[in-house]
Formats: C-alpha cells, sequence, structure tokens
C-alpha cells in the first residue's frame, strides 16, 4: 500500500482518486507521520460496509436457560467439601510446582 503525506495526497488527489478506481490499490495518508486516513475504492467501500451491517443486525440470543424442574438428591454438602478439598489439593500442588 502506497503512503503519502496529507499534502502530497492535497496536491494530487484527482490522480490518486483515478488509481484508486482503476484498481492500483489503497492509498495511504498520513500527517505529522501518523496514519490519519486510507483512500479506497468506492465499490469496495460499499461491499465492506453492507457485510459490517450485516453483522451488526444479526439475531442478539439471549443466553441459553434451560427449562423444566430439577431434583436434587444425595449429600449435597459432603459433594461440596469433597470438590473443595479436591481443589485446595490441586492448589498446593501448582504452587509447589511452581516453586
Amino acid at each position: 500500500m502506497r503512503q503519502l503525506s496529507l499534502s502530497e495526497a492535497r496536491a494530487d488527489l484527482s490522480n490518486l482518486v483515478d488509481e484508486v478506481y482503476k484498481g492500483r490499490g489503497p492509498i495511504a495518508i498520513s500527517q505529522r507521520s501518523k496514519l490519519k486516513a486510507i483512500l479506497v475504492d468506492a465499490q469496495w467501500y460499499l461491499k465492506v460496509e453492507e457485510e459490517l451491517s450485516s453483522y451488526r443486525q444479526g439475531p442478539r440470543t439471549k443466553p441459553f436457560r434451560l427449562g423444566g424442574t430439577m431434583e436434587v438428591t444425595g449429600q449435597v454438602d459432603l459433594a461440596l467439601e469433597e470438590l473443595r478439598r479436591e481443589l485446595e489439593a490441586f492448589l498446593q500442588k501448582s504452587e509447589e510446582n511452581v516453586k
């Protein structure tokens, strides 16, 4: 991609527009060594804008939720305690491996 300063682009804007239109690629325009704009073909821009708008308007789904009822069986407190012990053992082992 060709890069020009803003003053160079301003001086030759008509030719730059023709170059981009003829498919010679986009042209980057900088000001004070910072990229400020990119001159692109209008058809390419419209195509990209159309694709982006379709993504923006895409379906917004709600988080997945289960319906119905659930029955908890067993000793939940004992299961939670066992999970806590397993987590503590895992964390201690991880700390030992780091050292």
